[in-house]
């Protein structure tokens, strides 16, 4: 005689705590009551979330100012580490006055400059007039330039001589 699968307890799950079966597939539709100790998941679970706060926190507590947390939340905790871990590692970054690293760095609007007048080199290399150059840049790069400026710009000792 054949028996079916759901005639007897074969096959179904034992509660893990007790030994007794749970009735459902797989279990999954009882409602079996949580250990009073041991088993399940772990309550100290921490979200990864709260494992970043505290990375930042850490670097908050041992006082570094203000600009270079903002640096590592803007870049992120791991790629701050390495970037202070390369400049640790470099001797000419170290202080003379004790433990620090002295960091001296051209603004930002210098970076801006450069890349403007890069720019301005290729628009000379295209052919373009002081006008159109001027035009160009309040369009695409939302600067005004005199056009004096960027006739000093476009004079044969800049332009060409890299």
């Amino acid at each position: 005689m054949m028996q079916s699968r759901s005639d007897d307890g074969a096959g179904v799950q034992l509660d893990w705590v007790g030994g007794v079966p749970v009735q459902g597939v797989g279990a999954r539709q009882a409602c079996p009551s949580r250990p009073r100790r041991g088993g399940g998941y772990l309550d100290e679970c921490i979200a990864p979330q709260l494992s970043a706060d505290a990375r930042f926190r850490e670097l908050e507590e041992m006082g570094l100012p203000a600009v270079w947390l903002t640096l590592a939340h803007a870049i992120g905790y791991d790629h701050f580490m390495t970037m202070w871990r390369v400049l640790d590692a470099a001797q000419e970054m170290h202080s003379d006055s004790g433990p620090m690293i002295e960091l001296q760095m051209r603004r930002y609007g210098s970076f801006k400059r450069f890349q403007r007048n890069r720019y301005v080199e290729t628009l000379v290399d295209m052919g373009l007039s002081d006008t159109a150059i001027k035009d160009r840049l309040r369009v695409e790069l939302d600067e005004e330039l005199s056009i004096s400026h960027i006739g000093r710009l476009t004079a044969p000792r800049r332009v060409g001589t890299r």
